[in-house]
């Protein structure tokens, strides 16, 4: 018997183009296990919440990120860390997909986190910070493996490839973890 495909949606909280955590969407993606598949979403449209703007109705690259977080089955977020914390990039995406009509995107969503910096903390803070806000929000966020980068710098080549074999070998891992964490949800929908 041939697991259940899951749709999984995939974003950076950095808009840099020559981020760590963009590189670590494309190792996902590209990596991605049998019985997952992952798309991207660029949150660089987005822009910054504000009610005022959604009074008028949602923008249209808001709509189209309530309509990814809903449609997926699961979401993968690559967020880095700044001053311990999640970037306004990640929160501001959050903020938004949480936002009506009700029931808002993020609950019952299975959630996968991951983050790289060249820190020594492997985004341990940001992770934290975001895993408490989605929880608040009724997502199911995965408890372990967690994918903590760091020293990022000697992990990916000057073209940002994850040169790595045992950090890919991690990445294997939690990839495969994160599916078989969505399908826990899905397939308990399902019946």
């Amino acid at each position: 018997m041939t697991e259940r495909r899951i749709r999984a949606l995939a974003f950076a909280g950095s808009l840099r183009a020559r981020s760590y955590n963009r590189a670590l969407v494309r190792v996902a993606v590209a990596r991605a296990p049998e019985g997952l598949s992952v798309d991207v979403f660029d949150l660089r449209p987005l822009p910054l919440y504000d009610a005022d703007v959604e009074s008028g109705g949602d923008p249209d690259p808001v709509a189209d990120l309530k309509r990814a977080v809903r449609a997926a089955e699961l979401v993968i977020i690559a967020t880095p860390e700044y001053n311990q914390g999640v970037t306004a990039v990640t929160k501001n995406a959050v903020d938004w997909a949480s936002r009506p009509p009700r029931p808002q995107a993020w609950d019952g969503k299975p959630v996968a986190i991951m983050g790289a910096t060249p820190g020594r903390l492997g985004t341990v803070g940001a992770q934290r910070v975001l895993r408490e806000s989605l929880g608040n929000l009724g997502a199911y966020v995965m408890p372990q493996p967690r994918l903590l980068l760091s020293g990022a710098a000697a992990l990916f080549s000057d073209e940002l490839e994850l040169i790595d074999g045992p950090t890919l070998e991690r990445v294997d891992g939690f990839l495969a973890a994160a599916a078989a964490w969505a399908r826990r949800f899905v397939e308990t929908v399902g019946q």
